[in-house]
């Protein structure tokens, strides 16, 4: 159980170099590659702490044919420890059915200003509310701008500002940061990770329209910069405000200072940690299903050699089949 938590624990701390010091794109791949792997794993292994606390109850044991006492010993698991995890286990739904209902809530508002707005898919779309330019990912992608920020700015940094909201939707930012945030739903000790995603996915916008306009990255800075002054804060956020991709938001401050410095180098020390980390969490998660495995089968077989295979899996399938019934009572 401790190599998901120091990995997440590794990344937390390390998400907001990695989002600053690397390439953005490289950036929030890694951190979104990273933060799943972690959440996959920690799931895996808290999953697999409730089934090693249900296989420990006789009325289970009895039903499935094996010793309690011989598991307990094979797997010195406290129970403590695996009512700790299922109590994390417990909170990792409940915050994940709340992300969702939320998430869903969004989208459909979403869906539906989309709607509304008409226009054509990835176009853009000029409202007269307020100064807000952002991108909005439902019904193929709509940029919305309203007018008042359109005439706030030059022509050259409306171009900046315009191709900046469609690298979001042509990269499709809004999936990345929904993975992030799913993964920090289930694992809490990745709460930080998904503000470095949000900040390395407006850099990455940022990078992209300068590269669309030749390269100019002070143009596009002067644009960032006089959006998020013009910006309007909302007195009330709509719905669909968490699903949308604004580029006056977040630190406008860093995202300018970036732009006018030179490239950030390739960051190859922290993306090679990332990677190692990954693989690290992956052959974990697969090394605790194994060895679960394993001692069911060994446990099953009252301690003899057996042949490592299906029966081991379908063995663990009964547990947890088992756990189920035990937890959610049949109706009726």
């Amino acid at each position: 159980m401790q190599a998901p938590l120091v990995a997440s624990l590794l990344l937390t701390l390390v998400a907001r170099a990695v989002a600053h010091r690397c390439p953005p794109r490289a950036a929030v791949m890694v951190l979104v590659a990273c933060a799943v792997g972690c959440a996959v794993t920690t799931a895996l292994v808290l999953a697999l702490h409730l089934l090693v606390l249900v296989a420990q109850q006789p009325s289970v044991a009895a039903a499935l044919g094996y010793d309690p006492a011989r598991f307990a010993h094979h797997v010195p698991v406290p129970w403590q420890a695996s009512l700790l995890a299922v109590a994390l286990l417990a909170v990792a739904v409940v915050r994940v059915r709340l992300l969702r209902r939320r998430r869903n809530r969004a989208l459909r508002a979403a869906d539906d200003l989309c709607s509304r707005l008409g226009g054509q898919v990835g176009g853009v779309v000029v409202v007269d509310d307020g100064a807000e330019a952002f991108a909005l990912p439902t019904r193929g992608g709509r940029v919305v701008v309203s007018r008042a920020l359109l005439e706030a700015l030059p022509a050259g940094e409306q171009a900046a500002l315009l191709a900046h909201e469609r690298a979001h939707l042509r990269d499709h930012h809004d999936l990345l940061r929904a993975a992030t945030a799913w993964a920090a739903a289930i694992d809490l000790l990745l709460l930080g990770v998904p503000a470095a995603v949000r900040y390395a996915s407006e850099r990455w916008a940022d990078e992209s329209a300068a590269a669309e306009l030749g390269g100019d990255r002070p143009l596009v800075a002067r644009a960032v910069a006089r959006a998020g002054l013009a910006r309007t804060a909302l007195q009330e956020r709509p719905a669909w405000a968490s699903v949308a991709l604004a580029g006056g938001e977040g630190d406008v401050v860093r995202r300018v200072r970036a732009l006018l410095a030179h490239r950030p180098g390739r960051g190859r020390p922290l993306l090679g940690l990332g990677a190692v980390c990954l693989a690290l969490l992956l052959a974990a998660g697969g090394h605790a299903v194994e060895d679960t495995a394993e001692v069911l089968q060994h446990v099953r077989s009252g301690g003899q050699d057996t042949e490592h295979g299906l029966a081991s899996v379908e063995l663990a399938h009964q547990v947890g089949h088992r756990a189920l019934e035990e937890l959610v009572p049949s109706r009726g």
